[in-house]
Order: structure tokens, then C-alpha cells, then sequence
């Protein structure tokens, strides 16, 4: 495992989440579009108090046109997109070029999905796609364990916090758990020795040990969010 510095593995670390957020965000919104647009009855109230975002949206549709596109939401899956693309090109001698690309391929597919005229769902599809293109192109080009898996821990908090907090594939939290204490173990992130207690403590828990008993959902998040420190 070579050594990388604290600064760049920050930025790793948060190039795994904001890719996570971008890819898992626009998964959650396409399964509601049609129910955001057509009935009105997606509850965007709630969905911004359980993630923890300003609720200053007017209606649904005023919640996904902002929230998907606007570059000025500080919340927004845009935003979120620049950002990522910013950490990823801070670290392009790292990742590469060609790794690199599909993560501008997503942003500019972003970009294109609000200014023209192409169907939402085909849209909002094109932007995933290539980020999972580049979830492979890092995991097979990179040759460095300690990256790929610095990284992959990244995605797996922001994946792990967001389902949580939404109620969204929490039947995946337990393997997604497994995922994340396996990888840490391959890279150089430091953690948080109370938030590792208790999430070796609920990855047992979920395995049928009798000694060890499941956190509440807030305290599974709360460990996993302040598991590194970074």
C-alpha cells in the first residue's frame, strides 16, 4: 500500500461521496418522478428535514427543477455534480484522464438535460451511466488498492447515510456495512475509534450474535457519518 497524503485522501474520500450522492440522489428522484409531477403527493417537506437541507421550494415541481438543476442550491444534486467534478479534476494525475472524463460526461449530460429538450427519465439515465462508467473505469485502471478503496469507503458513508436517512434500500444497509468495514481495513483513512465500536458492534448484530444488540437508526447514522476523520 503506497502512502498518499491527508489532503489528497480527503479529496478521494470525498470524491466517493459526492459521486454516491449525485448517482444515488438521481436513482431515488427518477423512482418519484411521476409521482412528484402527476399527484402532487411526494412529500418534499420531509424529504429535505430527513436529510437536513433548507425546504425552500414552492411546490413539487419547483423542488425537482431547483433541487436536480440549479447550480445556486448549495443542496442541489448540480451542485453536488460540480462538486465532484471539482474533486476529480484536483486529482486527475491520481485517477487519470480517461477516469476523469466520464465524470465530466455527467455533468455536461446535466447541463443538457436542463437547457434542452430531451426526455427526463432518458436524461436523468445518461447522467447515472456515467458515473457507474467511471465507478468501473477506477476500480480497473487504478492499480493502487489504498485508492480505489479510499474512495469506495467514501461511497459507501454517503450511501449508507442517505438510504438511513430516507428509508430508502435499508434491506441493503447490513451488506453495505460489511462492504465499508472490509474496505477500510485497505486503506489509510483514520477513524473514529467510538464510531467503529459501535458499527463492529451493529455489523455483529446483523450476523444473529446474541451479544450484541442493533443501533436505532439515528445511531447508525451518526456512526457511520463521523466514522473517518477527514
Amino acid at each position: 500500500m503506497d502512502y498518499i497524503s491527508v489532503t489528497k485522501t480527503n479529496r478521494l474520500f470525498w470524491l466517493g461521496r459526492y459521486y454516491e450522492r449525485v448517482s444515488l440522489t438521481l436513482r431515488f428522484i427518477m423512482e418519484r418522478y411521476d409521482e412528484m409531477i402527476d399527484s402532487d403527493s411526494f412529500d418534499y417537506h420531509k424529504y429535505c428535514y430527513d436529510l437536513g437541507i433548507p425546504d425552500i421550494y414552492s411546490s413539487p415541481e419547483d423542488f425537482f427543477q431547483r433541487y436536480i438543476f440549479d447550480p445556486a442550491d448549495d443542496f442541489s444534486i448540480r451542485k453536488s455534480a460540480d462538486t465532484m467534478l471539482g474533486n476529480g479534476m484536483v486529482l486527475r494525475e491520481t485517477i487519470g484522464s480517461p477516469t476523469l472524463s466520464y465524470l465530466q460526461m455527467a455533468v455536461y449530460a446535466l447541463e443538457e438535460l436542463a437547457t434542452k429538450n430531451i426526455p427526463v427519465g432518458l436524461g436523468l439515465q445518461n447522467v447515472i451511466d456515467n458515473i457507474m462508467a467511471f465507478r468501473g473505469s477506477y476500480d480497473d485502471f487504478i492499480d493502487d488498492d489504498n485508492i480505489r478503496n479510499t474512495i469506495k469507503c467514501g461511497a459507501s458513508v454517503e450511501r449508507l447515510s442517505f438510504c438511513l436517512r430516507v428509508g430508502y434500500m435499508e434491506e441493503c444497509a447490513s451488506l453495505e456495512l460489511f462492504k465499508l468495514l472490509k474496505r477500510m481495513q485497505r486503506c489509510q483513512l483514520q477513524t473514529n475509534a467510538l464510531s467503529m465500536q459501535a458499527l463492529v458492534r451493529q455489523s455483529r448484530a446483523s450476523e444473529g450474535s446474541a451479544e450484541n444488540t442493533s443501533l436505532d437508526k439515528a445511531e447508525f447514522t451518526q456512526a457511520v457519518e463521523n466514522l473517518f476523520i477527514v
